[in-house]
């Protein structure tokens, strides 16, 4: 069965319901697809009229309906009301927040960012020992400075988050320097990449970040986060403030860069997306940045990314499946029935 992600980006467009399928119309065009067969619907128009039918449909099938802005950032989630986890759960993670479990977890969290994003350096220069010599060994001494800082932020011990959240974040930044000045590097100086900017980004290759990490990586961890039972919004590496998600953004963490980042950079370096093909000439929206051909395929590229196989702690599964296991192993720490193990992939 092919799983879709239903992108609905453009003025005049209605979903509406025909039994158990979706009607998606405009002007007289009609295209239906079976319910079974999606994954979820993301709304970045604002010019798109559902019918209430069609959300019904959605929310029996477990489908989440995302609403975003035209950069990425989702505005609201519909979920189904019952989900699945448990009360006791739920107790046990905001008790964390006052213990050491907290400072675990928050460690654990950078630690599958951070080795991440070493093993793809270490990956990149591999593959560069040859044509590019001296960028190979830039890449991988700068792995090696974020193997260290990952090191460092290891070592660390607190009684609880707030006693150690600024040590960890210093060190995460620290890293994070090496990383994206070594993924300047890597791609083509037309893109005119200086480093990371996240809100309100309008150079290519931050705008396709905040994209894939927004529209994809976010409604994914979200879900899975909710279907664990958990409190989106009681995270720990992610200080508390009114309306952040900070569980989601911690939980994003480890999979940042095995499905955003790498995606991204390969459609560039293997020049599927032209440096000048990225950014929206005429805005039909205000807020749109990223050229529609663009998002299809950054959408169609993620999607495939999230379908690939691959190892994670001996067992064989879809990046998707990982992203839905994390929570409910946090779960099972939260409760001491296991060692929680981040997300890291091998080079």
């Amino acid at each position: 069965m092919v799983v879709l992600n239903v992108f609905l980006d453009d003025f005049g467009i209605f979903l509406g319901r025909k039994r158990n399928r979706f009607s998606i119309k405009k002007g007289n065009e009609v295209k239906e697809i079976v319910a079974d067969d999606v994954d979820s619907i993301i709304c970045c128009s604002s010019g798109v009229a559902f019918s209430a039918s069609a959300l019904d449909l959605a929310t029996e099938n477990n489908i989440q309906v995302v609403f975003a802005k035209y950069r990425g950032w989702p505005y609201a989630v519909l979920m189904p009301a019952s989900l699945t986890g448990s009360v006791k759960a739920r107790r046990e993670q905001f008790l964390a927040y006052n213990d050491e479990r907290s400072v675990v977890l928050a460690k654990k969290f950078i630690t599958g960012k951070l080795v991440n994003q070493a093993n793809f350096l270490k990956l990149m220069a591999k593959n560069r020992r040859q044509t590019s010599p001296k960028l190979a060994e830039k890449l991988y001494e700068s792995a090696k400075h974020i193997d260290d800082a990952n090191e460092r932020i290891n070592r660390e011990q607190g009684r609880n988050i707030d006693e150690k959240r600024q040590q960890i974040m210093n060190l995460e930044a620290e890293a994070a320097r090496y990383y994206w000045d070594c993924v300047r590097q890597i791609l083509p100086a037309e893109l005119e990449f200086t480093g990371r900017i996240t809100r309100g980004a309008t150079d290519p290759f931050n705008a396709m970040l905040n994209f894939g990490y927004q529209t994809v990586l976010f409604p994914e961890v979200w879900k899975a986060v909710s279907y664990a039972g958990l409190d989106f919004y009681a995270g720990y590496l992610h200080a508390d403030r009114s309306g952040k998600p900070s569980l989601v953004l911690d939980m994003m963490e480890e999979f940042r860069q095995q499905l955003v980042d790498r995606t991204l950079i390969g459609l560039i370096t293997k020049n599927v997306i032209k440096p000048d093909e990225i950014i929206a000439i005429e805005s039909v929206e205000q807020g749109r940045v990223l050229r529609k051909e663009v998002i299809k395929v950054i959408l169609d590229a993620l999607q495939e990314r999230l379908d690939s196989e691959v190892m994670f702690n001996g067992q064989k599964g879809s990046m998707k499946s990982f992203i839905h296991l994390q929570p409910r192993c946090m779960v099972r720490f939260l409760l001491k029935e296991a060692e929680y193990v981040p997300f890291c992939l091998g080079w």
